[in-house]
């Protein structure tokens, strides 16, 4: 007998768990999920839901977790990330960013001994950035978020 768990979305709400426990008073955790992409035929089309959103004052950031295995060292290979992935972090940010001075996107992966520091930031445009931070599934905490400005106390 076996059990097969989706480990993307254990991973996904294992980051959200410990994150929500970390964060500043001033700040809240949603789930969106009311924007759509596009519009067809008069009706909305390609629901886009980010793994999470984090709001304090008037900053907010869009973060997405990724169960995949990268290696910060291997800039040839684009550290083995996938360019859909930059794709759907680009539709989320101009999607629920848009109307920020300063689009804050963060890509959460699993950390390991090839990816325990971030990557160098990503830019979009001038407005929206993307960071590429490890998380430590031992400790429950996503390193360097001071990086992005993120408000926890503890990740």
């Amino acid at each position: 007998m076996s059990l097969l768990f989706p480990m993307e979305k254990l991973f996904e709400r294992y980051v959200a768990a410990c994150l929500g426990r970390s964060l500043a008073t001033d700040a809240e955790m949603t789930r969106p999920s009311n924007q759509y992409l596009c519009s067809h035929d008069g009706g909305p089309m390609f629901w886009l839901e980010p793994d999470m959103m984090i709001e304090s004052g008037k900053l907010r950031w869009i973060l997405d977790t990724k169960w995949k295995l990268i290696d910060s060292s291997d800039r040839k290979n684009k550290y083995g990330l996938k360019q859909s992935d930059f794709y759907q972090l680009f539709a989320y940010g101009n999607t629920y960013l848009r109307n920020n001075e300063d689009g804050r996107l963060v890509l959460i992966y699993p950390k390991r001994a090839l990816f325990d520091k971030p990557l160098p930031v990503f830019s979009f445009s001038e407005h929206l950035v993307l960071w590429v931070l490890p998380f430590d599934l031992e400790t429950g905490r996503l390193e360097n978020f001071a990086l992005c400005g993120l408000p926890l106390t503890t990740a």
